[in-house]
This record gives structure tokens, C-alpha cells and sequence, in this order.
């Protein structure tokens, strides 16, 4: 489902692009991921690369690597 398709604010069930587990997404302010603090660098990755959300683990793990210094390639 792309970001398009779904209504904000209302909760979805959405496969991860890149692990593929599936996790809830509410594609608003309430949502999980607003909580977390998303670097620059982590922002554009995804938007060049993917149509929907991450899950919570992958986008940690994206957060991680760019606050170290490594490459965001998973």
C-alpha cells in the first residue's frame, strides 16, 4: 500500500519493503515512527528507495548506522 492509498489516521497493516515483516502504520502525527528521531540522511534514503514505511526494527537500525557513520545499505 502506498502512502496514496491510505487514509491518515487510520491504523494499516504494512509489509516492510525491507524485511518484510508487517506492522501498523497510521501515516499520521500519532504514528509510532513520529516519536523517533530521523536523521536527514535516513529521510532521504527511504524516499529514494521505497514507497511505504519501514518497521520500527529496520528504521532503528537506519537511525544506528547513520548516527556511526556507516552505510544505510541493510
Amino acid at each position: 500500500m502506498t502512502p496514496a492509498e491510505q487514509s491518515p489516521g487510520a491504523g494499516t497493516d504494512v509489509k516492510c519493503p525491507i524485511c518484510g515483516d508487517t506492522f501498523n502504520c497510521t501515516l499520521s502525527a500519532s504514528c509510532w515512527c513520529s516519536r523517533k528521531v530521523v536523521p536527514e540522511e535516513v529521510r532521504y534514503h527511504l524516499a529514494s528507495r521505497y514507497d511505504t514505511c519501514v518497521c520500527n526494527s529496520c528504521l532503528d537500525r537506519l537511525i544506528r548506522k547513520s548516527n556511526t557513520g556507516q552505510n544505510l545499505d541493510l
